[in-house]
């Protein structure tokens, strides 16, 4: 995908974008019908290095008789770490509305957070906070109208700065949504991004930031899944998506095409009734049907095997430096490498240097798109002898996200690019790399 992807990608990862109840967590917002109980889905993509399909995660939710999401299992199979599923559960309150949400993931980490709604008298969503265990908080504030519908959002940093305000309105069955960011540094604002919404689905996105401008349409079939996205910018490009649907109008086999690039995913549907459609298993005719690859086979991911106690000296040699600059001209987004440019700028606070406990600031400035700044916590430093390569391994001091810095010893060749590091950030299901000059 183009630079608009990589921000809206960019956008989930590292920023909590609002939303209510209606719009994430129940059947009708997945298209699902109105009986189902538990899903079951596992999403698979060709991965040339590991010579076939690998599974890339596994994804369980569980339904109450309201219709409601009630529990969620999420495990993503990384590259370059181990697989840690996560676990949460969604509490109600009598009046069926979504109060909290709580991690309850076998493995968990002090960054951790959880969320917490509160309601006016009506009914209304009017704050939302995710909550850090370290006491942090992303607080995001509504304003209703009198329909109850809501017509502005402001969201704040665990700094109590503005960093976004978004205003809708209403004209019979369209809503617009106007969001406006700002840059956490100075408050300037750093882009304008309208969605148009028909019948409460998304039809259009328009990107206007100080960098670059894009349109974005997007087409659906007659069971109400999105079919097809146009993007048009300083270039164009075109996803398109088939499914396969159970009698009941659910999808149970998804491809989604974009480029050269093709991802499956298989669902199983367990109905309150005891019917079962569909099926989580891999599907090879399906498969063929909307590709030719080399192997149409699961193999093992071929992970980076980074704590190999024969290759790795810990704490050996580790670089010494306060302050690094890149430059970079492709990422890998969800296995898939896109020509994007920009910068990486890293610098730790107060002249210290890049060891275990320091804190590391980065600000990523993605050309066309936006800037970001991330701060994380270097929790472990290794050297692979095997691979001549440097790692520091960061937590998120903002949410439960996780990071990896990585730098070579001798540059790599790649795409006639010298190589020097990738710098790895994201939660394990939404992770981004940038592969450093």
């Amino acid at each position: 995908m183009k630079k608009l992807t990589i921000l809206l990608f960019l956008l989930t990862v590292f920023q909590f974008d609002g939303f209510s109840q209606t719009e994430i967590y129940n059947l009708e917002s997945q298209n699902l019908h109105k009986n189902v109980q538990k899903t079951i889905e596992h999403y698979y993509t060709y991965d040339k290095n590991s010579g076939g399909f690998v599974k890339k995660s596994v994804s369980i939710k569980r339904y109450n008789d309201h219709g409601n999401l009630a529990e969620t299992y999420y495990l993503y199979n990384s590259t370059y770490s181990e697989s840690n599923p996560t676990k949460k559960i969604y509490n109600y309150n009598s009046k069926d509305l979504l109060v909290s949400t709580k991690n309850i993931s076998d493995v968990t980490n002090k960054y951790s957070s959880h969320y917490e709604f509160t309601y006016d008298k009506k009914g209304n969503l009017i704050k939302r906070e995710s909550v850090s265990k370290d006491g942090s908080k992303y607080v995001t504030l509504y304003e209703n109208d009198r329909k109850g519908r809501v017509i502005n959002k402001k969201e704040y940093n665990k700094s109590n700065k503005l960093i976004a305000e978004v205003n809708y309105t209403y004209k019979g069955n369209k809503k617009t949504q106007n969001r406006t960011s700002f840059s956490g540094k100075d408050g300037s604002i750093s882009g304008n991004y309208i969605t148009v919404y028909k019948d409460n689905i998304k039809v259009s996105y328009k990107a206007d930031s100080k960098y670059s401008n894009s349109n974005t349409t997007y087409e659906y079939d007659k069971e109400g899944n999105l079919s097809k996205s146009n993007y048009k910018g300083k270039t164009n490009s075109t996803s398109s998506y088939n499914y396969v649907y159970d009698k009941k109008d659910n999808w149970i086999k998804k491809h989604h095409n974009s480029g050269k690039y093709h991802y499956f995913y298989f669902r199983e549907i367990y109905f309150k009734n005891g019917d079962v459609t569909g099926s989580s298993e891999f599907d090879r005719t399906f498969i063929n049907r909307h590709g030719n690859f080399d192997n149409v086979a699961v193999v093992p991911l071929k992970k980076k095997d980074l704590k190999k106690k024969n290759n790795t000296s810990y704490d050996s040699g580790m670089p010494s430096f306060s302050y690094k600059n890149w430059k970079y001209s492709f990422v890998n987004m969800k296995d898939k490498v896109t020509d994007v440019s920009g910068k990486v700028n890293l610098s730790v606070p107060n002249n210290s240097k890049l060891t275990n406990g320091a804190t590391v600031k980065f600000r990523v400035e993605i050309n066309g798109a936006d800037t970001k700044n991330l701060t994380y916590t270097v929790s472990s430093y290794y050297f692979d002898t095997k691979t001549k390569r440097h790692f520091w391994s960061l937590k998120s001091s903002t949410n439960d996200s996780k990071g990896t810095l990585c730098l070579f010893k001798e540059s790599q060749n790649l795409r006639s690019v010298d190589i020097v590091g990738l710098l790895m950030v994201g939660k394990e299901d939404n992770k981004l790399s940038f592969y450093l000059q």
